[in-house]
């Protein structure tokens, strides 16, 4: 794949995740990467499909470690999990739905519905991991496996947004240490 192309992908999704979508431009991403905008229309003509691009990207990464986690057990599995994001801590940066949702109603159609894809992706996982987990007493916890997922999730995505605002890594770190607690 073109180096040019994933290097705006790069720096877009990098854009995301610290300042927000409805905050950047091609301008933004042509002036770090040294090209004119023009370059960028050539690969993405549109910014939503640049960050559908984005988001698919995500899907496949997450698609693609869990694949990989599969041949864990049910604790690596969740452990792995919780720690996804620790290299955005340093950065303030959020996770792409994080970044995301906030600007849900004004995204793009394409971008909404690869939104959801995404997060429907990591809950079914989420869910069924702690479902399996329960079952085999790997997991104890009270509520049913799809509500702790979203209590999880939520957690998480709520903490990565508390700790780039507070710019404090202690929250993220001590948040992290309790959801392990399952």
């Amino acid at each position: 794949m073109n180096d040019t192309r994933n290097e705006i992908i790069r720096i877009g999704s990098e854009l995301i995740r610290s300042v927000g979508y409805n905050a950047f431009s091609y301008a933004d991403i042509a002036k770090v990467l040294n090209i004119k905008n023009a370059a960028i229309h050539y690969y993405f003509p549109t910014k939503s499909d640049l960050g559908e691009e984005i988001i698919n990207r995500n899907i496949d990464a997450f698609s693609n470690l869990i694949i990989r986690w599969k041949t864990l057990s049910y604790r690596e599995q969740y452990y792995n999990y919780i720690h996804l994001h620790d290299s955005f801590i340093d950065h303030h940066w959020l996770c792409i739905v994080g970044a995301l949702a906030p600007s849900f109603d004004s995204l793009p159609e394409n971008m909404r519905q690869k939104l959801s894809t995404l997060i429907n992706i990591i809950l079914d996982w989420l869910t069924e991991l702690l479902d399996k987990g329960k079952k085999s007493n790997n997991f104890s916890f009270s509520e049913s496996p799809k509500i702790k997922a979203l209590t999880v999730y939520s957690t998480l995505l709520s903490t990565l947004q508390m700790t780039k605002v507070l710019r404090d890594n202690t929250v993220y770190l001590n948040i992290q240490e309790e959801l392990l607690k399952i």
